[in-house]
């Protein structure tokens, strides 16, 4: 990341924060935008692919990258469904680059051998790995593994970071040893999120006991301390080892606040934004291109904690914002 765009970034997310703490307008710094929820693969725990097909065109995406810009937006995600199905995407990575975000990708990378340059222009790249073929391919389907080391590889050679999700179930719990050796062979980092519930965009339920997912979390954190190339941060790594049931993915504890919607929101491939991912389906949407965020949106979320990946992160930065920001800037500087 240039020195510029870190100082952007972290000039919006202070401004960001400083709203939250006040109870202000809310002036989220970063957005996730899912592109499409088309998808070649079939994740058993991702209910995307059984969404809308329909999404908007580059003209309505022109205006909706305005819109955000015009909230305070900074750091722009690209998302799906699988966003290389897109023939526009360079354009819209282009779009946003215009616009002064910082712009990361979500996608599988089985279409990357055909599609190399629909990826250009992003500033980091995330991608989907469960361990071994054999683990990947069970929880994600055939094909799930086909070129996506390859596709790693190219992509670090060329400059472009990758951070690898692995989404933690009964598939890759005993993945750890081949995730770093893939790691250190190839240059990339990881990042661990549970297997959420009970939301419109994911699908199937928990399998593996709740001690046993305690276990593998205390286990991060133990790698992590050890220098394993983990980006979650410690104290994300740390809730989950604490998390009472992964079956319950996010609830109402008193007197804790959420920064969802306030310091990020999501917004879906139409163009409607929610307080994030999770709350699709459970909060009236704001319709982004044709009403403005903070006059139109409740300021109201369904639940305050979660153990939801990238939200339990976005939220330790506004919770505990100056360990957090200093763990986010090693990170991502």
């Amino acid at each position: 990341m240039r020195f510029a765009e870190k100082v952007a970034l972290g000039y919006a997310y202070g401004t960001s924060l400083l709203a939250w703490m006040v109870d202000g307008p809310p002036r989220p710094f970063s957005a996730t935008f899912a592109v499409t929820n088309r998808c070649n693969l079939r994740c058993s725990y991702c209910n995307c692919p059984s969404l809308d097909p329909t999404h908007l065109d580059l003209a309505r995406v022109d205006v909706l990258f305005d819109r955000l810009r015009a909230l305070g937006v900074r750091r722009l995600g690209l998302a799906g469904g699988e966003p290389m199905l897109r023939r526009d995407l360079p354009d819209m990575i282009a779009a946003a680059k215009r616009r002064g975000l910082w712009v990361s990708v979500n996608s599988n990378l089985t279409l990357f051998a055909r599609h190399p340059g629909r990826l250009a222009g992003a500033d980091l790249v995330y991608t989907s790995l469960d361990g071994e073929e054999d683990a990947h391919v069970a929880a994600r389907g055939d094909g799930a593994h086909d070129g996506v080391l390859d596709a790693i590889g190219r992509l670090v050679r060329g400059g472009t970071p990758v951070i690898a999700i692995c989404v933690v179930t009964e598939h890759s719990t005993t993945q750890l040893p081949a995730l770093f050796r893939q790691a250190d062979a190839l240059g990339f980092r990881l990042h661990f999120q549970p297997q959420c519930t009970d939301a419109e965009i994911v699908r199937g339920a928990v399998t593996v006991p709740n001690d046993a997912l305690r276990a593998f979390w205390r286990e991060l954190v133990a790698e992590k301390r050890r220098g394993r190339p983990i980006v979650s941060s410690t104290a994300y790594l740390e809730t989950l080892a604490a998390w009472d049931d992964f079956g319950v993915s996010a609830y109402t504890e008193p007197g804790t606040r959420c920064a969802a919607g306030h310091g990020f929101l999501y917004v879906d491939p139409l163009g409607r934004a929610h307080p994030c991912a999770y709350t699709k389906g459970k909060t009236a949407p704001v319709d982004l291109l044709a009403d403005d965020w903070r006059a139109t949106w409740s300021r109201d979320t369904p639940c305050t904690r979660c153990s939801v990946g990238p939200m339990l992160e976005f939220n330790l930065l506004f919770q505990r914002p100056l360990a957090s920001a200093l763990a986010s800037a090693r990170t991502y500087g």
